[in-house]
């Protein structure tokens, strides 16, 4: 009993995680229709940005948000200015394509710069704390309180906010939106840098806790997918109850089933992927777009 309630408090952390690690997808994926493959290589630059700031200025992976945040939302407005919005009308296997190629560039441009060997922060407070008999990880636990807080921002920015309304109703009809005044352009970038830099927030948050090298990125993007199918699309609570499904039942069939490997992220996130696509093609909540719709 006892390992089993640890279980399902290490996969609770992990959900946690694995919730803001998708939501720059899911957002993305809900308001423009664009299917981002370079979802894990944004994760994998905050990864490294956390890492710079730690080895050259000391700063705390947690503390160094506080700069992550604004230059990843000025590289997102950017590259959706320039880049995305020329393909959001375009059929959705433009925009995989076209991420797909960002994807490579930014992976083999920093194998480039920072070789294959992996990096790692070594904070001090990287340990464990004993509460009722069940195991905390320190990192673990404050990456979890750190993303609740980060998509109950999201959420009161969306449904509060003039803007986040905007957000909204462009998701639901951009037509719609156009007609009554809404600069879709401005809107989409908004909404990509907002979703990069919470991804790359969450490749600086798991720094300390993952080893860092340029190719870390596509089986989060896998992982971003397989929660996206199960929680919706541009939905917080659906990410949160995704991440926490997917983190449980990576932790519980690591713990109950021996000799799994350490592909096992990976193995849980493709078959979860392919079990909701052959059972449910439209995702667990009704979250994923028909093909031809997205075209349209």
């Amino acid at each position: 009993m006892d390992q089993f309630l640890q279980a399902l408090v290490s996969g609770l952390l992990l959900g946690g995680f694995y919730a803001v690690m998708a939501l720059g997808l899911s957002v993305i994926w809900g308001v423009m229709g664009v299917i981002n493959l370079a979802h894990g290589e944004f994760l994998m630059i905050g990864a490294y940005m956390a890492w710079g700031l730690f080895r050259f200025f000391g700063l705390d992976p947690f503390a160094s948000l506080l700069l992550i945040l604004p230059l990843m939302f000025l590289v997102g407005y950017l590259l959706q200015i320039i880049l995305i919005n020329r393909i959001v009308e375009r059929p959705y296997l433009m925009a995989l394509l076209v991420t797909f190629g960002v994807s490579i560039a930014l992976a083999n441009t920093f194998k480039i710069l920072f070789t294959s060997d992996p990096r790692n922060v070594p904070v001090v407070y990287n340990g464990s704390m004993q509460l009722v008999g069940i195991t905390f990880p320190i990192v673990k636990t404050i990456i979890f309180f750190v993303a609740l807080l980060s998509m109950i921002c999201l959420q009161i920015f969306l449904q509060r906010s003039r803007l986040g309304k905007s957000i909204r109703a462009t998701a639901q009809n951009k037509n719609a939106a156009r007609i009554v005044g809404v600069d879709i352009n401005r809107v989409y970038a908004i909404t990509a840098g907002l979703c990069i830099a919470l991804t790359a927030a969450a490749g600086a948050m798991i720094s300390p806790t993952q080893a860092i090298f340029p190719f870390m990125g596509p089986p989060f993007t896998l992982k971003a997918f397989t929660i996206t199918a199960l929680g919706g699309l541009g939905r917080i609570p659906g990410a949160l109850l995704g991440g926490i499904i997917l983190g449980i039942t990576e932790i519980l069939v690591s713990t109950y089933v021996q000799g799994i490997g350490t592909n096992l992220g990976i193995v849980t996130s493709f078959a979860l992927l392919v079990l909701i696509l052959v059972l449910r093609p439209q995702g667990l909540l009704g979250g994923l777009r028909p093909l031809d719709a997205e075209a349209e």
